[in-house]
């Protein structure tokens, strides 16, 4: 009995000693990428339910010096995709919708090309629908609603290819979802999520983007040019919501993933479905609902999503199995996160499998795989 608390005791002492040189090297990877007198990035670290690193990096807000803290909050961008998802599955839940449903019944009057476009053709990025950004006149001013979005798109009655019959990344579709959770609802999608998702997950650092709103640990977006960093907090395009509105902190969205894991918010085989892949996106990986979905080189499942908008860039990285999960969100639109996540990733075991045909053929930075998904 001895000896087995002595190897024990070793084990616990060697793991303790090895997750602080990770945490060590990590950290110096942090402070050389975002340094302090500069707009910054938030890095949670959590492995068997441990925190290896949480913390902060830089400014949230160059003009009053307020430093990035696990609990500031950052614009999530397209992170913002599983939150819509999740609202989408909680009406199906409820039997409000069915997710095969035509957006035709929610969204009339669209053009012919668009009226058998499904919910799910939405979800999965297959509807083929044009990217509305494209349609935003050249001399608009104001800030497109997702409102606007649905009258920009009823200007093309057709699509990029037959809906559900490949996968094109679409900004779009998320920006009708939030409509069809509004329709159904019949309360706002900023209060739907609210109601259904931060409030019973107590994610009180975490809300839905409505312009002139207040968010008391704000932090804002910066662009690099010319030797200096620019405010870009606000795009013509920032406003929208189900596509990218949502604000949220390193601590709100544990609080997330410990709901996702423990099935807090639907039953145990529709939240599996969340995280099912329904299209082929390419190198292996695959979609589902509001996560890309892939393996690593060891075969078990990794779960991701990145988010890119004037001012912003984060992406997150779950695989359950391993009890592993990475938040890195900053308030700067440059590509220091690409640099930053393939360090981590290095320090951390993370070897995703691309199903390179060519082995010597380099594998790319995940963060830059994403955005060449973004804009395929």
């Amino acid at each position: 009995m001895k000896r087995i608390l002595t190897i024990l005791l070793l084990s616990f002492i060697f793991l303790n000693v090895k997750a602080q040189s990770v945490f060590q090297e990590i950290d110096s990877v942090m402070l050389r990428l975002y340094p302090a007198d500069g707009p910054g990035a938030a890095l949670l670290i959590e492995k068997d339910g441990k925190i290896i690193i949480e913390k902060g990096y830089g400014l949230a807000d160059l003009k009053t010096k307020m430093p990035v803290t696990p609990s500031t909050d950052f614009r999530m961008a397209s992170v913002s995709k599983q939150f819509t998802a999740m609202c989408m599955m909680l009406l199906a839940e409820k039997n409000k919708l069915t997710l095969n449903d035509p957006i035709s019944a929610f969204l009339s009057p669209l053009p012919p090309d668009l009226q058998s476009i499904t919910i799910r053709q939405l979800l999965t990025h297959t509807s083929g629908m044009w990217d509305y950004e494209r349609l935003i006149p050249d001399s608009q001013g104001t800030q497109v609603l997702d409102e606007d979005v649905l009258q920009l798109i009823r200007q093309k009655d057709s699509t990029y290819f037959t809906p559900g019959t490949r996968f094109r990344y679409s900004n779009t579709g998320y920006c009708l979802l939030t409509l069809i959770v509004q329709k159904v609802s019949g309360i706002p999608y900023a209060d739907f999520v609210e109601k259904n998702i931060f409030l019973p997950l107590k994610m009180d650092h975490s809300l839905v983007y409505i312009p002139g709103e207040n968010i008391p640990e704000r932090a804002y977006g910066y662009h690099w040019e010319n030797g200096v960093y620019h405010y870009a907090d606000q795009s013509v395009t920032s406003a929208t919501k189900g596509d990218g509105g949502v604000y949220t902190s390193l601590i709100d969205y544990v609080k997330w993933n410990k709901a996702l894991d423990a099935d807090k918010l639907l039953p145990k085989v529709l939240m599996e479905s969340i995280f099912t892949g329904r299209v082929k996106v390419k190198n292996g990986i695959q979609y589902g609902y509001g996560w890309f979905i892939g393996k690593e080189k060891d075969s078990t499942q990794c779960l991701f999503h990145s988010g890119e908008s004037t001012g912003f860039h984060n992406i997150v990285y779950k695989n359950p199995k391993k009890h592993l999960l990475v938040i890195l969100l900053s308030n700067r639109d440059d590509d220091a996160i690409a640099g930053a996540f393939d360090s981590i990733a290095g320090l951390t075991g993370i070897k995703i499998d691309f199903q390179k045909k060519n082995a010597t053929e380099g594998l790319p930075s995940l963060f830059h795989w994403l955005s060449s998904v973004y804009g395929d």
